[in-house]
């Protein structure tokens, strides 16, 4: 998202009416940007918002390490029977 008018909010904006801060930002869809001296320094995200991007980068960093499995030579792993992994993680048939 890109900076704009209605999503750049300055450190006395946070500093007189944080509460207002957070109300805007759980209604917006997106973040705010916080400046400083005419700088940016931050960004405010909702709960919601950050969540999906740690979900996203987790999700991203899950698909790394599936692709360095699927270069291993797969002769050469040591495998584990549904059997000896139920009986090492306690798990019972039903």
């Amino acid at each position: 998202m890109i900076p704009s008018a209605k999503n750049i909010k300055t450190i006395s904006d946070m500093r007189e009416n944080a509460k207002k801060l957070l109300k805007e930002v759980q209604s917006s869809y997106g973040p705010l940007f916080i400046l400083y001296r005419s700088k940016p320094q931050a960004v405010l995200l909702s709960l919601e918002e950050y969540q999906k991007l740690a979900d996203m980068a987790e999700d991203y960093m899950d698909s790394f390490k599936a692709q360095e499995f699927e270069s291993y030579d797969k002769k050469k792993v040591k495998w584990v029977s549904s059997d000896n992994l139920k009986k090492r993680t306690g798990i019972n048939n039903a």
